[in-house]
């Protein structure tokens, strides 16, 4: 910096007809020659000194602003330099053991600082984070396949374990819809004769039922293993600093993955709204040519309460977005309306006799059982590739709302930290009849609209969510199938990015193609080919551009020795029988041919 304000003062100077200047600071000496600036830069102590006033002057310029940031950093646990001062000459004090586990246990550091009012703050969050999670968890657990009561424990044990190994304060980590799909969509059809004789028996995929219908057991377990390997592959990550390969999957393709993971989720939900059975699939020309052909046998009734439910979750959440003094209403939706429909089943028995209602029956209670001993490493290679995918979609999802949190906290997240977080969460998990887990966008979302401000609110989710798998899963046998389809359809619905495909169409249509290619690869080819494909067309552009770089032309701006770009300065020469450019990245025998 200090060096391009001596070549502002040396333009200065020479349009002055050469004066010099410097008050015991510095001399700039200019000749007559037009062409020619010798310019002595300051010495590295009036530099600092330099940079400090200006420093100073910014702060002065925006008081309210430093103000503000300064209140911000004391809030969210900012010390003096004191403060700072004793912990680092305590850090110094401990055991290369000791800095280790403080490294990779956050909690050793801020639950000590825990005061009454975080503690408040995390009470109502977490309190209202577990109530949300419940249906929620129920609803995704049924998505990947699993019983309703796997999906509760993936929103127990996973939480608890996150609480103590993440930096994030408000990250909700627990069953996600995106993960829940690549798990169904990689586990179908990968259990063996031996491990599901009856579904083979049946005919197979001809017979028109899943897996995971005939033989739920060993499905939990393929499922569990998955989890185990997605843990593994995360800490491992961590320790190898991989976190940089999920750049690889760029906005672009995460945006149109996403956006076609949406439809195929609710439109395997319509199956419960419209009131009769619909074989899963992961295509969607498939799962619409069932969804016709089985039009004969909807139930209008059920079609009605589906709706009704429906709209009332879409109203319930955007009057909690509109109005400050509502906002309570959007964790509490879904809730209040598993509690109506099973009022409504409750109060009048002929939907079930009569119209067919279906409902969720009963989900075992207790503690969830260890099935760390259950999971069988032979079929390691049949889990290998959807767990691959699910570590790379889970912890881009949790790193990217992470860090937004953070930044909104004015906290650093670290992102390999959190990799092993999400590794500890699902590793541990696991062990305990859950599958993979990730952190959730809406989730997190209300944790931080209602006050999270230490990992506490998640110990009391995991709470929240232990009680309710002691004492309250009876309460569940009455819920009504479509009011689980609801709670998923308004959950899915905004992740269609339409109006995001537009903007890249008119920003830039390269990403616009990764878009498309992603969104429909997705669609058609199923779930984990579609990313693949995707991915693969992200890297050949990104290949593709890296053996093109930007070449600036440029030229001498007339009396200096500043050479710009031709396109930027509309008064400038060029040295006789000399071409001058600026190539915009390193070379490398990729870029020779086009340079």
């Amino acid at each position: 910096m200090a060096a391009g304000g001596m070549a502002f003062l040396a333009m200065k100077s020479c349009e002055n007809g050469g004066k010099k200047r410097g008050q015991g600071q510095q001399t700039i000496d200019v000749t007559t020659k037009v062409d020619h600036v010798d310019i002595t830069a300051l010495d590295e102590e009036k530099a600092l000194e330099a940079v400090q006033i200006l420093q100073e002057r910014h702060i002065a310029s925006k008081p309210f602003k430093a103000y503000a940031k300064a209140c911000a950093q004391e809030f969210v646990g900012g010390r003096d330099s004191e403060t700072q001062s004793k912990l680092k000459r305590a850090d110094e004090h401990r055991s290369p053991l000791a800095r280790m586990l403080f490294a990779s246990m956050p909690i050793l550091t801020w639950l000590p600082r825990t005061d009454l009012r975080s503690l408040r703050s995390d009470l109502i969050a977490g309190i209202t984070v577990g109530v949300m999670v419940i249906p929620q968890s129920m609803s995704y657990g049924a998505i990947a396949g699993l019983p309703y009561i796997n999906g509760m424990y993936s929103a127990f044990v996973p939480t608890l374990a996150y609480a103590f190994f993440g930096q994030s304060r408000q990250l909700a980590v627990g069953p996600v819809a995106m993960v829940s799909l690549l798990v169904h969509a990689g586990l179908q059809g990968q259990l063996s004769e031996k491990e599901c004789p009856e579904w083979y028996a049946a005919g197979g995929a001809d017979s028109g039922a899943a897996q995971y219908e005939v033989c739920p057991e060993e499905y939990v377990k393929l499922a569990g293993l998955t989890a185990a390997v997605v843990g593994l592959m995360q800490i491992l990550g961590s320790t190898l600093k991989l976190g940089f390969l999920v750049s690889f999957l760029g906005h672009p393709v995460t945006s149109g993955f996403t956006s076609g993971a949406a439809i195929i989720i609710g439109l395997s939900q319509l199956k419960d709204i419209l009131g009769y059975d619909v074989p899963k699939s992961q295509f969607v020309h498939n799962m619409i040519f069932d969804l016709v052909m089985g039009l004969d046998k909807v139930k209008p009734l059920t079609v009605f309460l589906g709706i009704v439910f429906f709209a009332y979750l879409v109203a319930n959440k955007t009057l909690a977005q509109r109005y400050r003094k509502l906002r309570m209403l959007a964790p509490l939706g879904p809730l209040l309306s598993c509690v109506v429909g099973s009022l409504l089943l409750i109060g009048a028995p002929p939907l079930i006799e009569d119209f067919g209602v279906k409902y969720v029956g009963e989900i075992p209670s207790g503690l969830m059982p260890i099935s760390l001993g259950a999971l069988n490493p032979n079929n390691l290679e049949k889990v290998l590739p959807t767990a691959m995918s699910v570590c790379l979609i889970g912890y881009m999802e949790s790193i990217a709302v992470a860090k937004n949190l953070g930044a909104q906290h004015s906290y650093p997240i670290d992102a390999g930290q959190e990799m092993f977080a999400l590794g500890m969460s699902n590793l541990i998990g696991s062990a305990f009849s859950s599958y993979a887990v990730a952190g959730s966008f809406s989730r997190s979302a209300v944790a931080n609209s209602t006050g999270a401000a230490t990992q506490l609110a998640g110990m009391i989710t995991s709470v929240v969510m232990f009680c309710t798998l002691m004492f309250l899963t009876e309460l569940f046998y009455y819920l009504p199938k479509f009011v689980l389809a609801a709670i998923v359809l308004n959950s899915v619905y905004p992740l269609v990015a339409i109006k995001e495909a537009k903007r890249l169409m008119h920003v830039k249509r390269k990403d616009f193609l990764l878009w498309v290619v992603a969104f429909l690869g997705t669609l058609f080819l199923g779930v984990l080919l579609g990313i693949l494909v995707a991915v693969s067309l992200s890297l050949i552009i990104v290949i593709y551009e890296s053996a093109r770089p930007q070449i600036t032309i440029l030229w001498r701006i007339p009396g200096t020795t500043i050479y710009r770009n031709v396109k930027q300065e509309n008064n400038g020469t060029f040295v006789p029988n000399v071409f001058i450019c600026r190539i915009g990245s390193s070379l490398y025998f990729a870029k020779a041919a086009f340079v």
